[in-house]
């Protein structure tokens, strides 16, 4: 072969061999990339408030799925991107807030089947997807070391589906053991406290004291966790979490902001437990 012959084949050669591996790297309508992560969260700061406590939520449980989605033998993408969304209509969806608030599964499932397309996501992933989000909302049943119903059961009144996909399996409990940090205490603080559907109540009856306190909470999510790597790390955060409210100065702390304070002082010199991994600062996921 002459020489110009063979810097031609060579040529054609590696534009064969870069044009093929670019294609096989294109991403996948059913794989959630960094870049789909941040239009998916930015979709859903069209419909809660940036920066608020189902932002912040729905953000921290975008960063701590693989580990559980991995050990529950699901599809990490499809629980990201229902972590990203599956919130998203408690601030702005239909019916008056204490409605809104019972019915945030479905109205979010339905509105995740519309975003995801729309983003480029195919049919199967954004139903996966929808069909999770359906089915994250707990925990219900009956408390019995509380003697009382848990706090869905009793404020809703609805019957809702037991997760039953993988993703939805652990979905539930991401959502779960984030209810059960220190992080997960301070949203449902701030939303007993600020909120419209609950009644008003001295701060430390929100966090600890309450019939349907931040702690019961956290005893109702750990009684209801699905997957064993979930239940294992359970019980480090309620333990995590038991020692920050016992050292709440309750005559000074009394009100969000100063409860907020006091939960970032301790977790400046207690992190919480490994498996459960925290999200980066900021408010975005790129």
């Amino acid at each position: 072969m002459t020489r110009p012959a063979r810097i031609a084949a060579l040529g054609v050669v590696s534009f064969t061999l870069f044009y093929g591996v670019s294609w096989l790297r294109r991403p996948s309508p059913d794989e959630l990339t960094p870049a789909d992560a941040q239009a998916v969260l930015e979709r859903s700061v069209t419909r809660v408030k940036k920066g608020g406590p189902n932002q912040l939520h729905m953000r921290r449980l975008y960063f701590t799925a693989e580990p559980f989605a991995k050990a529950g033998e699901a599809d990490v993408h499809v629980v990201r991107a229902a972590a990203l969304l599956h919130d998203a209509t408690k601030e702005d969806g239909k019916g008056e807030p204490k409605e809104r608030f019972c019915i945030h599964g479905e109205e979010g499932g339905a509105w995740a089947g519309q975003v995801l397309p729309e983003l480029g996501k195919s049919a199967d992933f954004s139903r996966r997807v929808a069909a999770a989000i359906v089915e994250h909302m707990g925990p219900c049943g009956h408390n019995d070391a509380w003697n009382d119903a848990r706090f869905l059961t009793k404020f809703c009144q609805r019957v809702y589906p037991k997760p039953t996909s993988a993703e939805a399996r652990v979905l539930y409990d991401l959502d779960m053991l984030d209810l059960m940090t220190v992080e997960g205490v301070v949203k449902v603080v701030e939303l007993r406290q600020k909120n419209p559907e609950f009644e008003r109540e001295p701060l430390k009856d929100s966090a600890l004291t309450g019939r349907d306190s931040a702690w019961k909470s956290v005893n109702d999510a750990q009684q209801t966790l699905l997957t064993s790597a979930a239940q294992g790390c359970g019980a480090a955060l309620v333990a995590h979490t038991k020692r920050f409210l016992d050292r709440v100065d309750w005559d000074s702390v009394k009100d969000v902001t100063a409860f907020k304070a006091a939960a970032e002082g301790f977790l400046s010199q207690t992190p919480r437990p490994d498996c459960l991994a925290s999200a980066p600062p900021g408010e975005d996921v790129d």
